[in-house]
């Protein structure tokens, strides 16, 4: 492996433990509490951040690793937030989902051979992805969604 490789996969691993030390740390008293009209409460950051493991990362990941220049669906986060949040999952459960799909690509990426980490995918909207690119953005957005957790609940 390139010596990027692994530094990527070890912040998939270590994003999804700063997501979970933003949950234990937050109030839970104000987890589902905006902290301004408009912003997200640390529990829709904390749908989004699942959703979009599973249902963006993920799964382009997983059709990387198996197709040929696969052409990705745009994730309408916007409609598919509130159905998301309408199910009434716990804190607990969407946290044990992320923290699952980050430790189970971080696994699929460890056998992924270099020469395979370019392969390639399109997005209408945003153009073409590798594995190397989507691999670098798992990390990034835990990153970025648990200092939002952590600022929404503890907004006063």
């Amino acid at each position: 492996m390139t010596p990027e490789h692994p530094r990527l996969i070890d912040r998939i691993r270590s994003s999804a433990q700063v997501i979970r030390r933003a949950v234990e740390q937050a109030p839970r008293g104000r987890f589902d509490v905006p902290p301004k009209a408009g912003e997200w409460s640390a529990l829709e950051a904390l749908t989004h951040v699942r959703d979009v493991i599973v249902h963006v990362y993920g799964l382009r990941l997983r059709r990387l690793f198996y197709e040929h220049e696969p052409v990705f669906a745009d994730f309408d986060e916007e409609a598919y937030r509130p159905a998301s949040l309408a199910r009434g999952e716990s804190v607990e459960d969407l946290l044990d989902t992320i923290l699952g799909e980050h430790e189970q690509l971080a696994r699929l990426l460890e056998a992924v051979p270099d020469a395979e980490w370019a392969r390639e995918g399109r997005h209408p909207q945003f153009g073409i992805m590798s594995i190397e690119f989507l691999a670098r953005r798992v990390g990034e957005h835990a990153e970025e969604h648990a200092a939002q957790i952590t600022a929404a609940a503890r907004a006063r």
